[in-house]
């Protein structure tokens, strides 16, 4: 089983890329907006879901790319991993109720959700029993379009929501609907909401 760590550890040991985090997903918002403007009426929600979690993932492999950051991106079949400081294991998943996520009927992508690596995947991560599992949590506020709201989501080993960072200034749990399809999943909202203030001071260091 996964290491489990609390919001105030991983605000302690990777807050400093929750900004970096944060410009990924305003930019992603931003150029999808402009680029599928056109198509907008017609794209079902599983299907942009799909979208910005591409779009989120080509972003994701150019900050990982960047030297010395403490960031790298790691692939397995269909499963994309961002390893933070080698301690933490984020997903980027579509957020429905009480921050709960739609998950796959399959039995790794179970186990991702209650915080426990996938053995086909462990071999990505040398410390993987060792490695906290989150997802990065999006959510589009039905009434402020040009918004996205970002969160990091640590769930416990009952595959309920342990707790939350809000990442950016937005009103937080704007925006989530239940249930909500992600990439043709099925939402589950039976979690419980923990939410913690992100501490700005040592966003800056």
């Amino acid at each position: 089983m996964a290491a489990i760590r609390t919001a105030e550890d991983a605000q302690a040991e990777i807050g400093h890329h929750f900004a970096s985090l944060v410009q990924i997903a305003q930019d992603v918002h931003s150029e999808l907006r402009i680029d599928c403007r056109k198509i907008a009426t017609f794209i079902g929600r599983g299907t942009r879901a799909g979208i910005y979690r591409d779009a989120f993932v080509r972003k994701l492999r150019d900050y990982c790319d960047q030297p010395s950051n403490g960031a790298h991106l790691h692939k397995k079949s269909q499963l994309v991993l961002v390893g933070l400081e080698s301690k933490y294991a984020l997903r980027v998943k579509q957020l429905a109720a009480g921050f709960s996520v739609g998950v796959s009927p399959t039995h790794a992508s179970e186990l991702y959700d209650s915080n426990e690596m996938p053995a086909y995947a462990s071999d990505l991560f040398a410390d993987a029993p060792e490695v906290t599992l989150l997802y990065l949590g999006w959510s589009l506020p039905e009434n402020a379009p040009n918004q996205i709201n970002l969160y990091l989501v640590c769930n416990n080993s009952n595959r309920e929501v342990l707790w939350v960072i809000p990442l950016g200034d937005n009103d937080e749990g704007r925006g989530i609907q239940a249930p909500l399809p992600v990439e043709n999943d099925n939402g589950d909202d039976s979690g419980i909401r923990v939410r913690v203030k992100r501490d700005k001071k040592r966003d800056h260091g």
